[in-house]
């Protein structure tokens, strides 16, 4: 009456295939553990495509061939955020010391990973994989898997993808020896009761997890490495973050080490200048090209900012006159409590003066670029900025005056003066030295601006910005050595200033980023049409 179990797998691949049949096997497992997809991967930020080689449930499975069960248990823990789950797919592969969840089917956690990515349409799984199998020590997977040393050095180091409390927890598992799991399991006894036979760390972990509050996770964890007299591992615990800010280590940590800006939405103000001629009104105007490629620098910052949190107001080729008063215009919008930062990106054409740095109108007129500056960090014209982050990115040459030497920062030849009561709270970076100029692609836009928009999307909402310029100005310096550039940057920040990246601001910065490629791809086909 009843098939056995080969007899059945033969009927199954007949009827629906192979495809189908692994679905089937995947779905009885979930029922079996009592999980659902949703609760093995969840959506967890912005999808940046062609980054690394897809993984289809081929790669898949030939992912989990790569991995010995310590590893998936490892893999499990980083992935799977749903406790409960990640548990019980980790005792499951406990139990049979293979990446298998049943002994009767031929099925690992990232297949496990993938079918219930494709079930709950999420779409930024696949960089956590790359990142977890990176951060577990499966390097040679990843480099087979396409990715060479260095990207995923560069691109999967940070981990930013991951859990924070779950890459802390981990880091500390790779520091823990035998001895040391022993201990601990007699202190969780001795705190908790009884513990259930678990072989991994982070099985160990997970069942802590899944016990006490998690508030109060960490206080636990300083506890037991406070009775095993690790006091080097304490150091490093506390040193990291876990995520959590009502932490009673971390929070007491921060307090002590740093302060930090109120997050929170901000307002980016963009000015793009691209088409320029000669003023006839003004002998001294100066004679320049089109800025082609500048359109792309323009798109990203707009991209970029609405990514992390920000509403955006885009100028396009204004002359000297409008750019102070677009800029008094942005300065009554910027004074408005919803905004917690503000930040002006300026696109054009510029010079260094008598130590004066000039910003280029369209009309060839140049004005201080420090005027434009004290318009949004004087606090007697926008006091909702006041002892709040002010940000000012300039892609402009800072070379010699190549085309007059009159300054015409307010008319009459003489440099703007920002009092220092004015100038607090604020950030001034430029996309190159003084002295030089500054390169930029006529397709692809400005260096630099890629660069730090890369920068932010990658870092900008776990990082400092003073700590992302800094990676800026490696990455700009490094780029190009047919072009050697280096930008900079000063800052009077009097905190520390990271970005707030919400699911309403990704979702709104993807679909920003979807609608722009769009936009480019119809235009280059209309254009490459009709050539």
């Amino acid at each position: 009456r009843i098939l056995n179990f080969s007899a059945s797998i033969q009927f199954y691949l007949s009827s629906v295939g192979m495809g189908k049949f692994k679905n089937h096997m995947i779905d009885r497992l979930f029922e079996k553990l009592g999980i659902t997809p949703r609760d093995v991967i969840g959506h967890d930020g912005p999808v940046f495509q062609n980054l690394f080689p897809p993984i289809d449930m081929k790669t898949a499975k030939w992912i989990d061939k790569q991995l010995d069960w310590k590893d998936a248990v490892s893999l499990t823990f980083m992935m799977v955020e749903n406790v409960d789950t990640a548990l019980k797919i980790c005792r499951a592969i406990e139990e049979h010391q293979q990446n298998i969840l049943e002994a009767e089917c031929d099925i690992g956690i990232v297949q496990i990973i993938a079918l219930s990515a494709k079930k709950t349409r999420v779409t930024s799984w696949e960089i956590r994989v790359y990142e977890a199998l990176f951060w577990i020590g499966c390097k040679k997977t990843v480099y087979e898997l396409g990715i060479n040393d260095k990207e995923a050095k560069e691109k999967l180091q940070s981990g930013q993808h991951i859990q924070l409390e779950r890459r802390l927890l981990y880091k500390m598992c790779e520091e823990l020896g035998i001895n040391d799991q022993a201990q601990i399991v007699e202190f969780m006894k001795s705190q908790l009761g009884r513990v259930p036979s678990l072989l991994m760390m982070e099985s160990l972990f997970l069942y802590l997890m899944k016990l006490i509050n998690r508030e109060s996770l960490c206080t636990f964890v300083v506890e037991f490495l406070n009775n095993m007299g690790r006091a080097d591992i304490i150091n490093t615990f506390k040193h990291n973050k876990c995520g959590r800010p009502s932490c009673g280590i971390h929070r007491r940590q921060d307090r002590e080490v740093e302060k930090i800006y109120e997050p929170g939405p901000g307002l980016c103000i963009i000015i793009n200048q691209k088409n320029f001629f000669v003023d006839s009104s003004d002998p001294n105007a100066a004679s320049m090209d089109d800025r082609l490629g500048t359109d792309r620098s323009r798109d990203k910052l707009e991209e970029t900012f609405t990514l992390l949190g920000a509403e955006c107001l885009i100028y396009n080729n204004l002359d000297h006159k409008e750019l102070v008063k677009k800029m008094k215009e942005a300065a009554v919008e910027a004074n408005n409590q919803k905004y917690f930062w503000v930040a002006l990106c300026v696109l054009s054409h510029g010079r260094r003066v008598n130590g004066i740095d000039e910003i280029f109108g369209v009309n060839g007129i140049g004005i201080d670029r420090k005027k434009l500056m004290n318009i949004l960090a004087d606090p007697s014209r926008c006091q909702n900025l006041k002892e709040k982050p002010k940000l000012f990115f300039f892609q402009a040459c800072r070379d010699g005056p190549t085309y007059n030497t009159r300054v015409t920062g307010d008319g009459k030849g003489k440099p703007y003066i920002c009092s220092a009561r004015t100038m607090t709270d604020y950030l001034v970076a430029s996309s190159t030295i003084e002295d030089f100029v500054s390169y930029s692609s006529t397709v692809g836009g400005s260096f630099y601006i890629h660069h730090l928009c890369a920068a932010l999307q990658d870092h900008g909402h776990e990082k400092s910005l003073v700590d992302i310029m800094t990676i800026v100005n490696k990455k700009v310096a490094e780029y190009r050595q047919d072009y050697p550039s280096q930008s900079e940057y000063s800052s009077c920040l009097k905190a520390k200033f990271v970005f707030k990246r919400t699911k309403e601001s990704t979702i709104r910065g993807v679909e920003k980023m979807a609608e722009n490629s769009l936009f480019h791809l119809l235009k280059n086909q209309f254009i490459a049409e009709r050539i």
